[in-house]
C-alpha cells in the first residue's frame, strides 16, 4: 500500500509541475492574449478563409513588431468617435466617468486608465475618450510584445 501511495503522490506532483510549467509558458509568451485577439478578429471580420486570415493576422502582428509599428486593431478613429457619439447623445461635449468605464467594459477593455483627465469633474471629453481607448486597445492587441 505504501508504494502505491508514494507513486500516486509522485504522479500528482509531476502533473502539478507540468501544469505550472505550461501555465508559465503560456503567460510568458502571452498566448491567451494572442488567441483572444485572433478570435475577436475572426468574429469581427468573419472571413471566408479563416485559416488564411489567421495566418495573415499573425504575420501582421509580426511585421508590426519588426517595423516598430502599432499592431493591427479592429477599431479605427471613426469607430471610436462613433462610440463616443452614442454615449454623448445630448451633445454636451462630455460623458460621465461611469459612461466611460461602461464603454471600456462593453468593448472588452480590461486594462485602462480608471481616472483619465476630467474624471475629477466627472466630465470625460471626446479627446480624452479617444486617447484613452486607443491607448488601451493598443495595449490589448499588442500580443506580439514579449
Amino acid at each position: 500500500m505504501d508504494f502505491e501511495e508514494d507513486d500516486d503522490d509522485e504522479q500528482e506532483q509531476e502533473t502539478t509541475t507540468r501544469q505550472d510549467g505550461a501555465r508559465g509558458y503560456l503567460e510568458e509568451h502571452r498566448i491567451p492574449e494572442l488567441l483572444e485577439n485572433l478570435v475577436a478578429a475572426l468574429v469581427y471580420h468573419r472571413p471566408d478563409d479563416h485559416k488564411t486570415f489567421m495566418l495573415e493576422h499573425i504575420e501582421n502582428l509580426k511585421k508590426a513588431k519588426q517595423d516598430f509599428h502599432d499592431p493591427p486593431c479592429m477599431f479605427d478613429i471613426s469607430n471610436i468617435q462613433s462610440v463616443y457619439g452614442m454615449l454623448d447623445v445630448t451633445k454636451r461635449g462630455h460623458i460621465t466617468v461611469d459612461q466611460y468605464k461602461e464603454a471600456m467594459k462593453c468593448l472588452g477593455v480590461e486594462k485602462y486608465n480608471h481616472s483619465p483627465a476630467g474624471a475629477e469633474l466627472n466630465k470625460i471629453t471626446q479627446e480624452t475618450f479617444v486617447r484613452e481607448l486607443k491607448s488601451s486597445l493598443k495595449g490589448a492587441v499588442s500580443t506580439y510584445q514579449s
